[in-house]
């Protein structure tokens, strides 16, 4: 076991010496003497607690976002969030209330960066979500290819009563799930209470055409009482990160 944790955290080590490189399982296995099956259930296990990950079920292995939230500096995709923080930061301080820029990693919603506004009262939320939970989550879904939703559907199941319990009303839960995407697609956004006080707005992020995260704002319902300049807000914020992504549509 000792053995094991200590090829772990040597191959954590090994990655962090080139972060932005992606190292095959080959090379890894390589630098470690390690013969590809005794490799293979280390990094899936690193992987399913995001301490790497892959762009592609076969790809190249890279530290996670879970590493670098354990060490303080959370940055798991450091060229969208170089892009983005600067308009994530004015729409924070626009508001004063908590806005996040997320992505999806190993079928979870990820936090990558987030405001944190100087108020008594103030909404946090969790690293990983649940993708169907939160808005942030749903919207990502919502722009995947319909290829890319069907391997996710496949992967997850449909949502849970708790988690959507709108699509539960319907006969066809499964048709349902398929139309509020579709809603959340047309509309460009999603905004869901969370039944527990809390309202999240979220738009999404593209480059080269595909979703690759959103910008979501959290706030009492308290103080929610201007929907529409708030949703404005986003969507302004979420079009000027587009732009630089290269976002033409």
């Amino acid at each position: 076991m000792i053995q094991v944790l200590d090829r772990a955290l040597g191959i954590l080590e090994h990655l962090g010496k080139n972060p932005n490189h992606g190292f095959p399982l080959s090379e890894i296995a390589a630098a470690f003497s390690l013969d590809k099956g005794t490799c293979t259930r280390i990094m899936k296990t690193l992987l399913k607690k995001g301490f790497v990950q892959q762009d592609s079920p076969r790809g190249p292995y890279k530290l996670g976002y879970k590493f670098y939230h354990l060490i303080g500096h959370p940055v798991e995709n450091e060229e969208l969030t170089k892009i983005a923080r600067r308009d994530i930061d004015a729409l924070g301080r626009s508001f004063n209330e908590t806005v996040l820029l997320a992505v999806a990693n190993n079928d979870k919603r990820v936090v990558i960066y987030s405001t944190v506004p100087d108020r008594d009262m103030l909404v946090r939320t969790n690293l990983e979500r649940n993708l169907y939970s939160v808005s942030a989550g749903r919207v990502i879904i919502a722009h995947y290819t319909p290829a890319h939703l069907e391997k996710l559907l496949i992967r997850l199941g449909l949502p849970t009563e708790e988690e959507w319990p709108e699509i539960y009303q319907s006969p066809n839960p499964e048709q349902a799930l398929h139309n509020a995407f579709a809603k959340i697609k047309q509309n460009g956004y999603d905004i869901l209470d969370d039944g527990h006080g809390i309202t999240g707005f979220a738009a999404p992020l593209f480059k080269n055409e595909h979703v690759v995260g959103c910008v979501g704002i959290y706030l009492p319902n308290e103080r929610l009482t201007d929907r529409e300049k708030i949703l404005d807000a986003l969507l302004l914020c979420t079009k000027a990160i587009n732009k630089k992504l290269g976002m033409t549509k």
